[in-house]
């Protein structure tokens, strides 16, 4: 549990550099199992929900299951499992770096 929270602070952290471009936070307590542990929100990319793993692990039967309920509603929501995996998955979104948010931000 250490290393998933470690990870989580660690991204919670990067996206907290985009000042206001960005609203994140961690869940941490919900009514129903399998929800990701972290959301974020921004204007290039829309809502994201990341479920974080330890490294060589995967989400489980109900989190894979809840990752697809919310794709299926139009959110993103993803896994990673390692700093090159959020990295990743930070160009797949478009938000690998700074002036794009912020461009993305001022566009009317």
């Amino acid at each position: 549990m250490a290393e998933e929270q470690k990870l989580q602070t660690k991204i919670l952290n990067d996206l907290r550099s985009f000042g206001k471009y960005c609203e994140c936070f961690k869940i941490e307590k919900v009514s129903e199992n399998g929800i990701p542990d972290v959301f974020f929100t921004m204007r290039i990319c829309g809502p994201v929900f990341v479920e974080v793993k330890r490294t060589g692990e995967e989400p489980s039967n109900a989190q894979w299951g809840k990752i697809q309920k919310l794709n299926d509603c139009g959110t993103k929501a993803m896994w990673v499992n390692s700093w090159k995996g959020w990295v990743d998955l930070k160009l797949l979104l478009g938000i690998n770096n700074r002036e794009a948010v912020i461009s993305a931000h001022n566009w009317k």
